[in-house]
């Protein structure tokens, strides 16, 4: 997470209202960056057992979403790649 907002930033990319998309629930150092960084959206697979990160993201409004394999609908292109 940090990398990517480095990046970003390197790169003069905006990520303020942004979406974050990462394997893992951020530790509490990437949640503050995040945060600071303008990210307002975060969405994880693996759960991260670090209540600091939940109460960083509950303070300054990150929304913050487990995604589930097979919660999201099919879009037209992966529906016809599968038939």
């Amino acid at each position: 997470e940090q990398n990517a907002v480095i990046q970003a930033a390197k790169l003069g990319v905006s990520i303020q209202g942004a979406t974050l998309y990462c394997t893992h629930q951020p530790c509490s150092v990437c949640a503050r960056i995040l945060a600071n960084a303008g990210i307002v959206r975060v969405v994880y697979e693996q759960g991260y057992p670090d209540d600091f990160t939940l109460e960083i993201f509950r303070e300054t409004g990150v929304l913050l979403e487990q995604y589930h394999h097979g919660d999201e609908p099919q879009d037209s292109l992966s529906a016809q790649i599968d038939k």
